[in-house]
């Protein structure tokens, strides 16, 4: 099922901006009324497009750690605490990501690695997020098996657009609870996350104090980096996948390009990255026809030095879900979460409608 050109066009302007913007907004960008927005972002939940906030950790004084396994690590062997995501892949590696604070990694990684009894084959601090940019061409012409080299070439040249200063904060509870919502549903009420907190904790600050937490601490620092549409179940519905893990390593300069190239293909998510020592990882649903294409893309990506070497590996469907962050770290440090018993959790979550400040 191919989508429309309006519904293109939402598309298109919602993953260009670093925030989340009005029915009123989008509209007059795209051209249409918003009535006209709203029933195009409900058709495109419809069709399993939802939209999710990407969040730059590090603008929070938060820090995603990557440990790499190339050894099989079982679900029920893995430490829980502070972790974020766990990707094992059919060839037998296993991805695992903590959330840390930036001062206290070490800590994090001792505390994995103790708890296992397994030193991990690589360790890396992910320090940036970039959030694809999807060519509307291939969404346009249904081009999910179809690769344009010299676009997404074109595309990783150019100039990365300029974001907002780096303003870093530490995340207190309330940004880590808006963060957690605004990861799973970019569109979420503000009022949902403040009626969420009061029925968690019995209690919750003023409706206007998460609305300036969500303007001051995440807009105002630069910490949301963008809106992604989540097309993986549209690509599933369209074409036979297969769910993909990439690894990219090479000189950091060279290989923030290659990324970007990346993930202007509308099968992968955002990619995450390491600057300073040059790896970086996306995963996404593929459709197999795309796969030979995507693998000479990659080859392409290496002939011109923006990727120094590349691995695309498949992954076990039984893989855990990604988990929130432990909302204990917006008032304890890392060692303190380690030390307790119990991690208090995000609380349940579910999918919410338009923020009152815009879709």
């Amino acid at each position: 099922m191919l989508l429309k050109s309006q519904a293109l066009g939402v598309l298109e302007y919602l993953n260009s901006v670093n925030y989340v913007p009005t029915l009123a907004e989008t509209g007059r960008a795209v051209g249409l009324s918003p009535p006209t927005v709203w029933r195009i972002l409900r058709d495109l939940r419809d069709l399993g497009i939802r939209f999710k906030s990407v969040v730059d950790l590090g603008r929070l004084g938060l820090v995603e750690v990557l440990l790499i396994y190339k050894t099989r690590i079982p679900p029920s062997r893995v430490p829980r605490k502070l972790l974020r995501s766990y990707v094992g892949t059919l060839e037998g590696a296993t991805f695992l990501k903590y959330v840390s604070t930036a001062h206290e990694v070490e800590s994090a990684v001792n505390y994995v690695v103790d708890s296992l009894g397994v030193e991990p084959s690589e360790v890396y601090v992910i320090d940036a997020v970039a959030p694809p940019r999807y060519l509307l061409t291939l969404v346009a012409r249904g081009a999910l098996d179809r690769l344009y080299p010299r676009d997404l070439i074109a595309m990783a040249s150019a100039a990365p657009p300029s974001g907002r200063p780096r303003i870093a904060g530490r995340a207190d509870l309330i940004d880590i609870a808006l963060v957690n919502r605004l990861e799973e549903d970019a569109l979420v009420k503000v009022k949902e996350v403040y009626n969420d907190m009061k029925r968690r904790l019995g209690r919750a600050p003023s409706y206007q104090t998460v609305l300036r937490h969500l303007r001051e601490h995440l807009v105002g620092r630069g910490a949301i980096a963008g809106l992604r549409p989540t097309i993986e179940n549209y690509v599933e519905k369209v074409a036979t996948s297969t769910r993909k893990l990439l690894i990219l390593y090479g000189v950091p300069g060279p290989l923030a390009k290659g990324v970007r190239a990346v993930t202007a293909i509308p099968a992968f998510a955002e990619a995450y990255l390491n600057t300073k020592e040059g790896v970086a990882y996306a995963t996404g649903s593929i459709p197999v026809d795309l796969v030979p294409r995507l693998a000479s893309f990659l080859r392409i990506l290496e002939s011109r030095g923006l990727v120094g070497e590349w691995k695309l590996l498949e992954i076990d469907p039984s893989s855990v879900p990604r988990l929130p962050i432990p909302e204990a770290l917006g008032v304890m440090s890392v060692a303190e979460v380690l030390a307790a018993d119990r991690v208090p959790g995000a609380g349940a979550r579910t999918g919410s409608s338009l923020k009152s400040s815009g879709p």
